[in-house]
């Protein structure tokens, strides 16, 4: 779920790299940084800044069916999304409606009803032109 490849403005909007940045030195008072809930949130958000570094292409060997989700209005922008939708062979692509990057939260509903559909339906590689064709030829035949 709105995953990226680094730690940069090239694939996390710069707003949220603020945000984080803010929570880690202003937001949370000193007291709280010592507790073990604020040492793992701290760790957690250190996490966006020095991880990950993924090459792409490396993406490319992947091969088992692979379910790419964001939301539409997510801390990962939307062409680095894009970017691994299309370095993995067997992909599919899911971007929630009006959805943040907590949307597993926000709609669990959806999120697992989306992930269960993923994990339930067969496999298939769509063709963008035979697939295509081969629907409009479905709806151009008379149903019985």
């Amino acid at each position: 779920m709105a995953a990226n490849l680094n730690p940069s403005e090239e694939a996390i909007y710069p707003e949220v790299i603020a945000f984080a940045k803010s929570i880690m030195m202003d937001s949370m008072p000193a007291a709280a940084r010592e507790t073990p809930q604020g040492k793992r949130e701290l760790k957690v958000t250190q996490m966006l800044f020095d991880e990950p570094h993924i090459d792409a292409k490396a993406l490319e060997a992947i091969t088992a069916p692979t379910l790419v989700l964001a939301g539409d209005h997510d801390a990962i922008r939307d062409e680095h999304t894009l970017e691994i939708y299309h370095h993995i062979p067997n992909s599919q692509l899911c971007i929630f409606p009006n959805a943040t990057h907590m949307v597993p939260y926000d709609d669990p509903g959806l999120f697992n009803a989306t992930v269960e559909r993923f994990f339930r339906a067969p496999f298939a590689k769509k063709d963008r032109v035979k697939d295509l064709f081969k629907s409009l030829q479905a709806m151009k035949t008379p149903q019985q």
